[in-house]
């Protein structure tokens, strides 16, 4: 159907129709400007949230919770904790961070673990901060007592913070201390003020048309870019034990592609951190496993089944031996040197570790056989010695109690060599010790 045409005769607008058209154009550009305001600074507070947790969960996950407590209950540094300090202090050169630090939440303050900051005025380990009126100590208490990421936006002075808070929990599930980064917002409430006075100062359509080009500029050097260091940073924090190094497509000339180029570099960083601390596990875990295989091949050289010798009526005897380290010099050892003496020794080799035990095996060695010759105590000692200096050039030595039971009498013969004095248990199950001559 053919549309009907109608002729208008122009007409001069009415002040009445041109005041309320005024009003419906003010009206309509009012709501707006809150519209995208409003819409601005929530997505523009989704960014600044998403980074913020990127940076707490790296540290969070690559933290160790351990050193964390050792740190706090010690207060020494160490290797470790100057390269996770790195880590944090080239992930505030970045310039989106204004405070970056670890720490565990008190009565009357914040005690650093770490602490970066952009304007190099860090604080030491175990420092403390002092709340004040405008801090969310609430939020960081919340986080610590229940293990919940916390998000809020405070202002300190002059400058709005958006803070996010990540716990540090250990393998037991308890939280030793909290990872805050504070990012500035300076663009949040002033932004959404500047465009509501823009809308307001031009003409409804063309106002249209600039905040469209605008938002395509935003969105195409810095919305986009943010959101795509937005991923890279959560592709990272999932993939950081991957080794995968990142790429990030952002090439915009500004110093947003320069904080995609230090987030690369910060991932690469990591990356070899991560690595070498992974190969010092290794060797940590290499090292043990061989000193537990010591340990064990040790103590059995050792009398270690009891009763020692369930066909001998006259006696009973049980021996025990826990070494300072996995290994280490101090021994014992009981035989027959014939059918009715006994052979007891007491021996602690000089040092401690592998070459203790290997010097301990030797002597071992030597006393079990220089005392099957027979003859005392005091000359099997004597002997030993002997041999013992003969090719000892680490000047490594050792010190022992000897003594000879005879099983059919119970006289006891007895020499010590620098050893400590042996505890005699009499009737009643008090101890004495025998004060006998070293030499």
């Amino acid at each position: 159907m053919e549309r009907q045409k109608y002729n208008v005769r122009k007409r001069r607008l009415t002040v009445k129709t041109a005041i309320q058209m005024a009003g419906v154009f003010l009206v309509t550009m009012i709501i707006i400007s809150i519209t995208v305001g409003i819409i601005v600074q929530r997505e523009v507070l989704n960014i600044y949230r998403d980074s913020s947790f990127s940076y707490t969960k790296t540290i969070a996950k690559n933290v160790d919770p351990d050193k964390v407590k050792q740190y706090l209950s010690t207060g020494k540094t160490d290797a470790e904790y100057d390269g996770m300090f790195r880590v944090m202090n080239a992930m505030v050169s970045m310039g989106s961070l204004r405070y970056f630090y670890v720490f565990v939440p008190e009565k009357e303050g914040i005690r650093y673990v770490w602490d970066a900051q952009a304007d190099d005025d860090s604080r030491p380990l175990l420092d403390i901060w002092y709340y004040d009126g405008n801090y969310p100590e609430a939020e960081a208490f919340e986080a610590y007592r229940t293990g919940k990421e916390q998000f809020t936006t405070y202002s300190y002075g002059e400058l709005d913070m958006a803070a996010a808070i990540t716990p540090v929990i250990n393998d037991k599930g308890e939280i030793v201390a909290l990872v805050e980064a504070d990012i500035l917002m300076p663009y949040i409430r002033s932004g959404a003020f500047n465009i509501l006075i823009a809308l307001l100062a031009s003409l409804f359509f063309i106002m249209v048309f600039v905040m469209f080009q605008f938002y395509v500029y935003v969105r195409g050097k810095i919305i986009t870019p943010l959101l795509k260091l937005n991923l890279a940073a959560a592709h990272m924090v999932e993939n950081i034990d991957s080794g995968e190094n990142m790429y990030i497509d952002i090439n915009t000339g500004d110093e947003i592609e320069m904080v995609a180029r230090s987030f690369e570099e910060m991932n690469r960083s990591l990356i070899n951190y991560i690595e070498e601390n992974s190969r010092i596990n290794e060797e940590k875990q290499r090292v043990s496993t061989e000193l537990d295989l010591a340990t064990k091949l040790q103590a059995d050289m050792l009398p270690n089944i009891f009763p020692a010798f369930p066909d001998r009526k006259e006696f009973s005897i049980y021996a025990d031996m826990k070494p300072a380290k996995e290994v280490g010099g101090d021994f014992y050892d009981f035989f027959f040197t014939d059918h009715d003496h006994l052979a007891m020794v007491m021996a602690d080799v000089s040092g401690k570790g592998i070459p203790a035990a290997m010097f301990m095996m030797m002597a071992k060695s030597m006393i079990q056989s220089r005392a099957a010759a027979g003859g005392t105590p005091g000359e099997i000692l004597r002997d030993v010695n002997n041999m013992i200096c003969r090719n000892n050039r680490e000047r490594m030595f050792i010190t022992i109690w000897l003594g000879i039971l005879d099983v059919r009498t119970g006289d006891l013969t007895a020499a010590n060599a620098g050893h400590e004095k042996p505890a005699i248990r009499r009737p009643g199950g008090k101890f004495e010790l025998i004060d006998d001559t070293h030499g």
